[in-house]
């Protein structure tokens, strides 16, 4: 009979025998729940196969996803790899491949003839071009495409273009009209490219003699005009007003278009003086600086407001109204105050604010130069603004007219380009006989050529619009007056500072004579008191101005 000890060892035995059993079947036969599956049971498709073995799981690793890093000994422009197939390497190390020969060819690259032993399939790139591979020693693995052993192919060679067949012309079976014709496209070729009219002999034009011409290159859409002559422009064609800036108004000034809406006449379809006091043409106007005030005493309020325009025009407004029937228009009264454009100033007041500001203000540009530092936001309207209001370190200089919109102080030229220079006029404003430095330019949708750039090359200035401030006097080509008729060409050329998104301030010039299309204006900066009479803008106009215009209703 078996003693206690004997019955014990079995059992234990029994019991290890049977949990290695059901460890085994549970590592061979593994499943995954159904809901973790995106098998359809019903839709009589096969079940996914079965996830491997766990224990041939854990003692195996998988093969790396990438390749080698290629070798860097012996040539910088050659590697070395493994094939395709992870994991396995040649036997023998196998010297870099072969460059190609970096002698300029007429064809491209011929490649080596395969050896008839080779059995080694090699993936093509799509679009590539072919890679010879080395011929020393045994044949191995390709090494991988890598831009710096890729052959230089000329770009005659990289493609082939079938061209249509050029008609025969048979020139003794020309007509005249049809030699007319050619000979005016010779004609018209050659005025081109040589800057000045070519035409038959007996045109009583005079032409300069050629010299040696070796040839003009091919036409190319950014070239210059055909010449820079300026047209001839009667006063009577000359219509100013066309200009985009300022806003046109439909007064003397957008300062009296809006007194026109202040007059009791003009009837109001909404409260906005008891919700914002912000008239309604003025609401997202960019052309403009405004303040506003209120003033309540029981249920009498007053909203008052005051507006410079671009057009330097200032408007003053009065709402007086009862709060608590605000809709009224017996308890209603409306007042305004306005002063026109100013007038042209002569030479001694804009010589005198150019000496007052424009040193300072072309200094505050140029102190950007060669700092990679931007001024402001980084915009170019930021470089003038932020000049104009550099002054305000000096309390003992007069405040000078703000940037508003386009304008930068007293308007002194203003002119456009269109047709590619064909059609080009400008007007001097003022008594000053140049444009000074320290004035500021403001350029929209502009073409130009650029000075000391190659031939055929162009600035655009505007997008749509672009502001520099000029750091060099000018003197017009021919002399200038107030009023006067004078075509940007005649300008000369302006040195500028300017800067851009991305571009930090520059100092460039722009030659006036280049100017294809857009239009551009030229300010003067210049105190408000001696242009506008006003120290500073305020809700309520000051006392004693003189050509204040003022009514009530």
């Amino acid at each position: 009979m078996p003693s206690f000890a004997d019955l014990k060892a079995k059992a234990a035995k029994t019991t290890s025998s049977g949990v290695d059993k059901m460890q085994g079947i549970k590592d061979r036969n593994t499943s995954v729940a159904l809901k973790n599956t995106n098998w359809d049971p019903y839709s009589g498709k096969p079940p996914p196969p079965p996830p491997p073995s766990r224990v041939i799981a854990q003692n195996t690793h998988p093969e790396p996803t990438f390749l080698p890093p290629p070798r860097r000994a012996g040539s910088s422009a050659s590697s070395s790899t493994a094939t395709a197939s992870f994991g396995h390497r040649p036997a023998t190390a196998l010297p870099p491949p072969a460059l190609p020969s970096r002698k300029p060819s007429t064809g491209p690259p011929t490649l080596p003839k395969r050896s008839e032993q080779s059995n080694i399939s090699v993936p093509l790139r799509a679009g590539g071009p072919a890679i010879p591979r080395s011929s020393v020693g045994a044949p191995g693995p390709p090494p991988p495409v890598a831009k710096s052993t890729k052959p230089v192919l000329s770009r005659q060679d990289s493609f082939y273009v079938e061209e249509d067949p050029v008609p025969t012309i048979d020139w003794t079976r020309l007509s005249q009209n049809d030699k007319d014709a050619f000979f005016g496209w010779l004609d018209e070729f050659f005025s081109k490219h040589l800057g000045k009219p070519v035409g038959p002999k007996s045109n009583s034009q005079q032409t300069q003699p050629m010299g040696n011409i070796r040839g003009a290159p091919p036409q190319r859409g950014t070239t210059k005009p055909t010449s820079w002559t300026s047209p001839v422009v009667g006063n009577a064609t000359i219509d100013f007003a066309d200009l985009s800036h300022p806003p046109a108004a439909i007064h003397d000034s957008s300062a009296a278009d809006l007194a026109e809406f202040y007059k009791s006449t003009t009837k109001w379809n909404d409260l906005w003086y008891h919700q914002s006091g912000i008239p309604p043409s003025l609401k997202g106007n960019k052309h403009i600086r405004y303040l506003t005030s209120w003033q309540s005493r029981g249920t009498t309020k007053v909203t008052r407001i005051g507006v410079l325009f671009s057009d330097l025009s200032v408007f003053w407004g009065a709402v007086t109204y009862d709060m608590d029937d605000p809709g009224n228009e017996r308890h209603i009264k409306r007042e305004a105050q306005y002063l026109s454009r100013p007038s042209a100033l002569d030479r001694e007041e804009l010589v005198q604010a150019n000496e007052t500001y424009g040193d300072t203000i072309a200094s505050f540009a140029e102190s950007f130069l060669g700092t990679d530092k931007y001024c402001g936001r980084g915009e170019c309207w930021d470089l003038a603004s932020e000049g104009l209001k550099h002054l305000d370190n000096y309390d003992y200089v007069p405040k000078p007219v703000p940037s508003i919109s386009r304008t930068h102080g007293h308007l002194i030229y203003e002119g456009r380009a269109s047709r590619k220079g064909k059609e080009i006029l400008g007007r001097w404003r003022g008594g000053d006989d140049r444009v000074r430095r320290g004035d500021i330019v403001e350029w929209r949708r502009v073409r130009i050529a650029t000075v000391g750039a190659p031939p055929g090359s162009y600035s655009t200035l505007g997008d749509p619009d672009h502001t520099a401030v000029i750091v060099c006097d000018t003197i017009p080509l021919t002399k200038v007056s107030n009023g006067s008729n004078i075509p940007p060409s005649e300008l000369g050329t302006l040195t500028v500072v300017e800067q851009s998104v991305g571009q930090p301030p520059a100092r460039r010039e722009y030659n006036l004579r280049g100017l294809e299309e857009g239009e551009m204006w030229i300010y003067r900066p210049i105190a408000l008191q001696a242009y506008l009479g006003i120290k500073e803008l305020g809700p309520t106009p000051p006392d004693n101005l003189s050509s204040l215009r003022t009514f009530s209703g």
